[in-house]
């Protein structure tokens, strides 16, 4: 039976729950195989499960799987937002010998050494989203970060006219994806020397972490004309604070992910914009397929990340998470 994952609600794969492996396999019309064929077995292994974008990483490859091959079986496991737990799980997973593992890397180094065994083994590995500080995998599928910074720092100089004091709400140090977007987004300010970034620290890319900090900083800074957020559950707890402040004539929020939430936000004035973050799991998916046909992939299979603002957020809503 498939499991779809959805947010908000209690489902099969806890959120911070114990440490549990989900078998998601397809239940298509297709038979699952005849007999004395192995199943295809595709290891998942997640930084962690308990926000929509990992949610919808999850139900876009269960789907493809429904709709392409329904005798593949996917496990997914949980790494509850800790390199140990999600080390052990990938290690878990090469006991089980799956015909390719799929890793999303929560941190860029920890991860390394347990992506040497899967490639010791004999294992394909996809790194997704994430990036690794090593090359020691089959293919990386993931979207420019350092171009999401650029391009909230791009909107953002734009409509400032060059000046003014910005607050950059930053994911989990550590992960490429923060490293990444940090880069970009002070690549392209320093470009305008009279826009200052009056703080920068992070939030782990949760909402309540985010809301928490923000209301810190509305206190100790009279004068906040932007935030960039690293993602948008992080936009929207800084959101609810300047909200609650009084302070959302005074300054706009920019986020990062392209939740259908953010564009529904966006386009009720509430976000400036946020940058479209995909997946990757439909094109890891489908690279996956080649890999286990036998074909070569491209090892580096950048995804675009475009900046979403109401001038456009029609065209990319249906792409939204």
């Amino acid at each position: 039976m498939r499991t779809m994952l959805k947010w908000g609600k209690v489902v099969t794969i806890g959120f911070l729950a114990l440490a549990l492996v989900t078998s998601l396999a397809g239940c298509g019309s297709k038979a699952q195989g005849t007999a004395g064929e192995k199943q295809v077995k595709i290891g998942f292994s997640m930084p962690f499960l308990n926000s929509p974008y990992r949610v919808a990483m999850v139900n876009q490859a269960e789907e493809w799987i429904k709709q392409n091959h329904p005798d593949w079986k996917l496990i997914v496991t949980d790494g509850q937002r800790n390199s140990a737990k999600q080390i052990s799980d990938v290690e878990d997973l090469i006991a089980q010998r799956p015909d390719v593992i799929i890793m999303a890397p929560g941190q860029a180094q920890p991860l390394v050494p347990v992506a040497k065994k899967v490639m010791e083994a004999k294992i394909p590995l996809v790194v997704i989203d994430r990036d690794l500080n090593s090359d020691t995998y089959t293919a990386f599928v993931g979207g420019d970060n350092v171009n999401a910074g650029r391009v909230a720092a791009q909107y953002i100089a734009k409509r400032l006219n060059g000046k003014g004091n910005v607050v950059e709400i930053q994911g989990e140090l550590g992960a490429s994806a923060t490293i990444d977007r940090d880069k970009g987004f002070k690549e392209e300010i320093k470009k305008y020397p009279d826009i200052k970034i009056i703080v920068d620290q992070p939030a782990d890319y949760k909402r309540d972490k985010a809301l928490a900090l923000m209301e810190d900083i509305l206190q100790a800074h009279p004068k906040i004309d932007a935030v960039y957020a690293q993602s948008d559950e992080m936009a929207f707890g800084a959101l609810k604070a300047i909200q609650a402040a009084g302070r959302d004539k005074e300054m706009f929020v920019v986020g990062t992910d392209g939740q259908k939430a953010a564009f529904d936000s966006i386009k009720k004035d509430e976000f400036g914009a946020t940058v479209l973050y995909p997946t990757g799991s439909v094109e890891t998916m489908q690279l996956v397929e080649k890999i286990l046909a036998g074909e070569q992939v491209e090892k580096r299979n950048i995804l675009d990340t475009p900046l979403v603002t109401k001038e456009n957020v029609d065209q990319y809503y249906d792409k939204g998470i």
